[in-house]
């Protein structure tokens, strides 16, 4: 049997590392469930469902030791903070500020191209399509303005709905592309005025009043009044 001062020791140590414990359990558990395949595959392929769990299992890895990290950091920082030690918390305080910045930055990016696949891959109802894209942030924007002047792309105007929610603006050479390119369809067209006039920047305006001035056909005049519909329905 162990004698008084071991378990009183081996109670102590318990009793330091129960916070920490406790959070990274959390945060495994809120990973898990945030990447499980059934989030975004309600009627599963072959090999869309390898792509899309092999995606899923990338981004758990990086978020969650990212996570760990940041709020182990932050128990850590607020137990100095309790006892007063507030070198320590403030040393810490501002690792952890430098660390979620730099770090968050480069897991986005690590991430960002498994969003993308999980984007492609998934099978769910309309309104939950563009959830990759929110959950990618700013950092898929990228790969989204060059895919969708692809005009097989699965999900096109998803992938555009997408650039608009995240309000990703380098997007509006690619928008402008798009919006007079004749041989679109006119509902592609259309979207892609709506997000133009839904950046509102100077070289958005540009392109909108550019294409306004120079509709005169009733194909264009109809990728207007469409596009006018869905900006003017939000």
């Amino acid at each position: 049997m162990l004698k008084k001062p071991a378990v009183a020791l081996m109670g102590g140590v318990v009793k330091r590392i129960l916070p920490y414990l406790f959070v990274s359990a959390l945060v495994i558990a809120f990973w898990q469930l945030a990447t499980m395949t059934d989030n975004y595959a309600w009627t599963p392929k072959g090999e869309e469902l390898e792509r899309l769990e092999k995606a899923l299992t990338e981004i758990f890895f990086y978020k969650t030791i990212f996570w760990l990290v940041t709020f182990n950091l932050i128990i850590f920082t607020l137990i100095r903070l309790k006892k007063r030690d507030y070198k320590v918390s403030l040393a810490v305080l501002a690792l952890t500020v430098a660390y979620h910045v730099l770090a968050g930055r480069l897991i986005n990016e690590k991430c960002v191209v498994h969003y993308y696949t999980v984007f492609q891959n998934q099978s769910v109802a309309e309104e939950y399509i563009v959830q990759p894209i929110e959950q990618a942030g700013k950092a898929i924007g990228p790969i989204l303005t060059k895919k969708i002047l692809e005009k097989d792309l699965k999900y096109r105007l998803y992938a555009m709905l997408g650039l608009q929610i995240i309000g990703y603006k380098p997007a509006a050479y690619a928008m402008e592309k798009i919006l007079v390119d004749t041989s679109e369809n006119y509902s592609y067209r259309a979207k892609a005025y709506e997000v133009l006039r839904h950046f509102n920047d100077k070289s958005s305006q540009r392109a909108v009043h550019q294409f306004e001035r120079n509709a005169t056909d009733s194909v264009d005049l109809k990728v207007i009044e469409l596009g006018e519909y869905f900006f003017n329905s939000k």
